[in-house]
């Protein structure tokens, strides 16, 4: 989500970037910024470039006039096009008859280019057009950097000042936002909900800086587990979360097992060594759409199973699927409210006898449950009337999130009857 301050400072460089072109009279300009933390720079606005130039075009420093400039951070006033110092490289590509290229320079730092090229009025540029690019392009530096200290502070407001992990702040916009994005998408979306064992012991006995040191300890330990994209998060007092898109229960769980792995050899302060404490871990995991269906309910889902998963002496707990054998294995909750779903007036024209090989045919038969669609890994499943534990069964006999919707159930019966003597 795109901040109040970026947004205005994105239409700071728009104004700056047409007023440039507009004072010195230029046909075509470019304003060229280095590339997040690389050393490449790409076009960021133009005016009479092309479009799938402004995408495919990457500079490094030294590499024709914007390279040129930016490794030299000295702007660059070209009256005729043979005067140009690229030609003497052997950079035959351009065919501007004049141009300016200034630098934008912060810290020493080259941070841009802003390029303008071919006075409409078919004159070579002059001293003060130079001038007058100068003086913007520092205007375009100063907004750059309110910019940087904008994000700065954005990532101060939405990070936990002890652990450096996201805060709740951010991982409610975040969690709504992912949970949008996988119904859009019709992906699966998980969540690991992580309580710190013995916390308060650890605190009562101890003392806050101890604990404070374990709440690092176990920060690190997930900062070393997660995917790139995952979201760690410090979710208040000794519990965690982690936001993991695109994940289903089995991956959840090799995170959350990677996590409990990296909890074993961090290191921990030295009142708990000399104690022979060991880091536990309780972690719950859920998914969304299914079983939960809406963002508060995947976090009531996922804290739920964390709490079993504590009242079992720690480890990892799974909300809907089973997980493993042992005494950190398998979980099944009782059964939860469904969200209403649609009706299928006619499953026979959505249904084929390659849809139902995906579910066991005593499943089919037991619920009289018809398969409708598949979306990754999401099964659309028809079913004759609402039924949490037919959605569980399938669910945890499948491995896929299921999506019901409601249909005749003399249609449901004939369908699976004709699609089964089809494969007969």
């Amino acid at each position: 989500m795109e901040s109040a301050t970026e947004r205005r400072a994105q239409d700071l460089l728009d104004s700056i970037f047409r007023v440039a072109t507009d004072l010195v009279r230029g046909e075509r300009a470019s304003l060229v910024l280095r590339e997040g933390g690389s050393s490449e720079f790409v076009i960021a606005r133009a005016r009479g470039l092309a479009d799938e130039v402004m995408r495919e075009v990457r500079i490094r420093p030294g590499e024709g006039v914007v390279g040129h400039v930016v490794a030299s951070r000295r702007p660059l006033l070209v009256r005729a096009a043979a005067d140009a110092p690229m030609r003497a490289a052997g950079d035959s590509r351009y065919r501007s008859e004049s141009f300016i290229s200034v630098p934008i320079v912060i810290d020493d730092e080259p941070r841009g280019v802003l390029n303008v090229t071919e006075r409409e009025d078919g004159q070579p540029f002059e001293m003060q057009d130079l001038a007058t690019l100068e003086l913007l392009a520092s205007h375009i530096g100063a907004v750059l950097v309110q910019q940087e200290h904008g994000e700065a502070l954005q990532r101060l407001a939405e990070t936990d000042p002890l652990t450096w992990l996201f805060n709740r702040r951010h991982f409610d916009r975040r969690l709504e936002a992912e949970a949008n994005r996988a119904l859009r998408a019709e992906h699966l979306l998980a969540l690991l909900m992580i309580d710190v064992d013995r916390f308060k012991q650890y605190n009562d006995r101890y003392g806050h800086r101890v604990g404070d040191l374990v709440l690092k300890a176990v920060a690190s330990a997930i900062k070393q587990a997660v995917r790139l994209y995952d979201v760690p998060t410090r979710y208040g007092g000794d519990e965690f979360a982690v936001i993991l898109p695109d994940a289903d229960t089995e991956a959840a769980s090799r995170v959350a097992r990677r996590i409990l792995e990296k909890a074993e050899s961090v290191s921990l302060p030295e009142e708990l060594i000399a104690a022979g404490e060991r880091l536990g871990l309780s972690i719950g995991v859920a998914t969304f759409p299914r079983p939960a269906g809406d963002a508060a309910t995947l976090v009531e889902t996922a804290d739920t199973a964390m709490y079993r998963a504590k009242q079992s002496g720690g480890g990892i707990r799974v909300w809907e699927h089973s997980f493993a054998d042992g005494p950190n294995g398998a979980m099944r909750s009782r059964a939860i409210a469904l969200p209403p779903a649609p009706y299928l007036a006619e499953p026979a024209r959505l249904a084929t006898r390659e849809l139902q090989t995906l579910i066991p045919r005593t499943l089919a038969s037991e619920w009289n449950v018809l398969v409708v669609g598949r979306e990754g890994q999401v099964l659309t499943v028809a079913l004759p009337q609402p039924n949490p534990s037919a959605v569980d069964a399938i669910s945890k006999a499948t491995g896929f999130a299921v999506y019901p919707v409601f249909s005749n159930s003399v249609d449901l019966e004939a369908t699976r009857r004709r699609l089964s003597e089809v494969a007969d």
